[in-house]
């Protein structure tokens, strides 16, 4: 309408130019920004209430960025994401939606568990987050059709929330889908998310589905155990972990995750007030041994980063490798990388030693609550606690053969690892042959009377004694078998962790001690020092350098000393439960009969059941007296095993090292074997005899001259 006052001259028209150019724009391709930087641009908080208030920030919770933009991959077609309750996850699907939303239209599907929570979630969060942002707000239609509680329309696509029942999961369909803590689903009708992969197989490589939880379907911490929930998608996807620096040392490890080649553990005070624990709780380098301050994690995840299966992470920081295809994207974040975890790491610690007390205790209820900490705080799959076996000393004694001789080795053996335990005056010496499928036989056990705190020279007597040892066949074919992997106790009274890292040191210049390559990650070292770690949810095994003595990713060698870091829970569950195998294969162990007592009792066999596993997961002795040199020796030989891959060992195409023995190549001929061993000897013994006969003796004039030097010394 022209104004009464304006002038005719005056009348203003549109500019067609700009009404062209509107035109135009509206046919041009949406904008190619991925769902984490378009959420740094346009996604605000306002925890009003308590929290973050302000825009998107990746610095509070970094490892959040991977998820998202996985979301926009065309080449994945899942994403998976395990985590613990408050640690973010849930935010991935709704800064997916506002992606969609402002330059990515697609329907989409969001589930929960039940009718009741996705009203409950749809009232708590996503209205308000509509209210607060404009590109939601003025997209929304404007009909109550539009705009109910479980349905949202937007300009150019919809958003449907719905309960995660069966109905829901099979009448329904769209190119994208969120599902909400999966493992909380009816799985009554069939896997929750074989149901919903389904719904968008139309839409081909323009489909993705998020699904997140934390890991309640996980049967165990073996990811043999992960056949359901959320850490079933993870076993089959890249398996990403996220790798921080430590500030002491700027080593690069995992917090908390088991699956990880170095892993970063919490530490506690076990026996102290639950106060105490809170105030006291740290995390501990796995390189250096540092104790770190719940103040570092920031810092730490904002230098952190995410490494997948296929690659491999130096403890400076540089990741080689090619990641694994895989069309599910995986995820994992664990208690101890969440920033909105009141009281941080020490309420994590406060929390599970609680429930372990209680579970250890008997209580009622316990064992759910360890697994709610266990899975819902840490972020961890849960070990439900085994029952005591029904191992017996004189059963076991029972079982040992007549018919197998110690020192040698059996039929159907392949391999031998060797472990020492370090007793105040002696060593003590198991020797384990293994089979295929982890059967096994005890071929060796003896003490060896020694100085472990003081003597180099016993150290060195002892790994010699191992290091050259031949096990004769049983085939009388005049061959033996080497020993494969040795393992030793690096522990003890003062003085025996020095003594054991010098005796590794000197076994690597003699090149006894060599590396095998890397398997499952870690480096597989013929002889290592060995420690454990007490934790019941620290990992299986872990290979540190804890001499290292960096302070930033440029500076000198790290420590050259590895140390094989085991869980001796774990790891005392798996000999439990080979030793109760009576009948043979399969991780049966065979016991020579010299190694009974003349008559009851059989100390050996004793020792084996000297400890117990109470109903927290951990091994302890089952009177204070008890001996129980046995089973961590059992436990030792397994270590070694487990890190030159036995649960995973190819046995129809195995290494040369496990292969039979007609082309083992560990087995040699004795014969052979003594006439090189003579001809190495008989060259050291000429070396040395030219070195005498070459070097020249001091002059008479060269010890006078430092003669007078020391008196002149001596005199100031």
């Amino acid at each position: 309408m022209i104004d009464s006052y304006t002038s005719p001259d005056e009348v203003l028209f549109a500019d067609p130019r700009a009404i062209i150019a509107a035109a135009l724009r509206a046919f041009l391709p949406p904008e190619q920004i991925n769902v984490a930087d378009y959420a740094a641009s346009n996604r605000y908080l306002d925890n009003r209430g308590g929290g973050y208030v302000g825009r998107w920030n990746h610095d509070e919770a970094p490892y959040l960025v991977g998820p998202m933009c996985s979301l926009t991959d065309r080449n994945r077609l899942t994403t998976a994401v395990v985590g613990p309750a408050r640690s973010g996850k849930t935010a991935l699907g709704q800064n997916w939606m506002l992606q969609s939303v402002g330059v990515d239209p697609a329907d989409m599907l969001v589930y929960a568990q039940t009718e009741g929570f996705i009203e409950e979630y749809v009232k708590a969060e996503i209205e308000p987050m509509i209210e607060a942002h404009p590109i939601l707000r003025d997209r929304l239609g404007r009909r109550p059709k539009d705009r109910s509680m479980g349905f949202k329309k937007f300009q150019g696509m919809w958003v449907q929330f719905l309960g995660g029942t069966y109905k829901n999961l099979i009448g329904k369909s769209a190119p994208r889908i969120v599902m909400m803590e999966l493992d909380a689903f009816d799985t009554a009708k069939g896997d929750p998310f074989e149901l919903a992969d389904i719904r968008r197989q139309t839409f081909g490589y323009e489909s993705m589905l998020l699904a997140e939880s934390h890991p309640d379907s996980a049967g165990g911490a073996d990811p043999s155990d992960w056949n359901a929930g959320i850490m079933k998608l993870y076993a089959d996807s890249d398996r990403h972990v996220w790798y921080w620096p430590c500030p002491h040392c700027n080593a690069f490890s995992a917090p908390l995750n088991p699956t990880a080649s170095r892993v970063m553990t919490i530490d506690w005070p076990q026996d102290a007030p639950l106060d105490e624990i809170e105030q006291a709780a740290r995390l501990v380098c796995p390189s250096c041994g540092g104790l770190i301050e719940d103040r570092w994690r920031r810092a730490m995840n904002r230098d952190g980063l995410w490494v997948g299966a296929g690659q491999e992470i130096s403890e400076d920081g540089e990741v080689t490798g090619q990641l694994i295809s895989s069309k599910v994207a995986g995820y994992w974040i664990t208690g101890a990388m969440s920033p909105f975890v009141i009281g941080g790491i020490g309420a994590l610690a406060r929390v599970m030693a609680k429930a372990r007390r209680a579970a250890e205790a008997g209580e009622e209820g316990a064992v759910q609550q360890l697994k709610d900490v266990t899975v819902k705080r840490w972020g961890l799959p849960f070990q439900p606690p085994k029952a005591v076996g029904s191992l017996d000393a004189k059963a076991l004694a029972d079982r040992a053969e007549p018919g197998l001789r110690l020192g040698y080795v059996p039929e159907g053996a392949r391999f031998i690892t060797a472990a020492v335990d370090i007793q105040g005056n002696r060593f003590e010496i198991l020797v384990r042959a293994w089979g295929v499928g982890g059967e096994s036989w005890i071929i060796d056990y003896r003490k060896v009377t020694a100085d472990p705190a003081t003597s180099p020279g016993d150290w060195d007597d002892m790994l010699k004694s191992l290091e050259d040892a031949l096990y004769p066949l049983t085939d009388s074919s005049g061959r033996a078998m080497k020993i494969m992997a040795i393992g030793f106790d690096s522990g003890g009274q003062e003085g025996v962790t020095l003594q054991a890292y010098d005796a590794w040191r000197r076994a690597r210049k003699r090149r006894t001690a060599r590396k095998y390559g890397s398997i499952d990650g870690r480096h597989a070292w013929s002889i290592l020092p060995l420690k454990g770690n007490g934790s019941v949810n620290a990992p299986l095994l872990n290979l540190t350098y804890p001499e290292s003595k960096r302070r930033d990713r440029t500076a000198g060698a790290r420590g050259e000393v590895p140390v094989g870091l085991f869980n001796p829970n774990a790891f005392k569950d798996a000999a439990s439960t080979q030793m109760q195998v009576a009948e043979p294969g399969p991780w049966c162990v065979h016991f020579p009969a010299a190694l009974r007592a003349a008559e009851p009792p059989h100390p050996f066999f004793d020792q084996l059941v000297a400890e117990q596993r109470s109903s927290d997961g951990r091994w302890a002795k089952v009177s204070p007296n008890a001996r129980n040199e046995a089973l961590d020796l059992m436990t030792m030989t397994n270590v070694m095993a487990f890190l030159f891959g036995l649960p995973r060992m190819p046995w129809e195409s195995p290494p040369g090292w496990a292969a039979s023995w007609d082309v083992n190549t560990m087995v040699v001929s004795m014969e052979e074997e003594a006439a090189a061993r003579n001809i190495t000897a008989l060259a050291a013994s000429m070396k040395a005899a030219t070195q005498a006969v070459t070097t020249p003796a001091p002059s008479a004039t060269s010890r006078e001259e430092r003669r007078k030097r020391l008196a002149a010394r001596l005199a100031r």
